[in-house]
């Protein structure tokens, strides 16, 4: 393989690897999305339990209102599990996406490694090539006189 056809591999794979770059920074926007959502239903969580404590404290049974409530916080309770099992889904998927990019980054950098070396190769070869042909053509000089 010739420093040519790696040089073409080694762009490819850069492409590659800013599109992992690009799906990696999406998947981790959406992480974030999805987080926030989360601690807006926390925060809404909280606000409806402490709003049922200040009706127990106060005394007052509005059982209408209290049953209300109730039934919003266990509905909260259940979308905040949901929630957090996308979250971990998402987090999963990070992982993965990470590995995956590391991957793409060794992968790239010893395919530029192997170039690198051919490359080496190459000259040295194409300089042992000219050094015969001027030894060559010194002996033929030599020898014409």
């Amino acid at each position: 393989m010739t420093s040519k056809k790696l040089s073409r591999i080694i762009e490819w794979k850069g492409v590659v690897k800013e599109q992992m770059s690009l799906e990696m920074r999406q998947t981790r926007e959406r992480l974030q999305v999805e987080m926030n959502k989360l601690d807006g239903m926390k925060v809404k969580l909280a606000e409806n339990i402490e709003t049922m404590d200040e009706i127990y404290s106060r005394g007052t049974l509005d059982t209408g209102r209290l049953e209300l409530l109730s039934n919003y916080v266990i509905y909260l309770d259940k979308r905040i599990k949901e929630q957090e099992k996308k979250i971990s889904d998402i987090l999963a998927e990070v992982e993965l996406k990470q590995s995956a990019l590391r991957d793409a980054y060794r992968e790239e950098r010893v395919f530029e490694i192997l170039r690198d070396r051919i490359a080496g190769e190459e000259l040295r070869e194409k300089q042992s090539l000219e050094q015969k042909e001027l030894d060559f053509n010194t002996i033929t000089r030599k020898a014409d006189k």
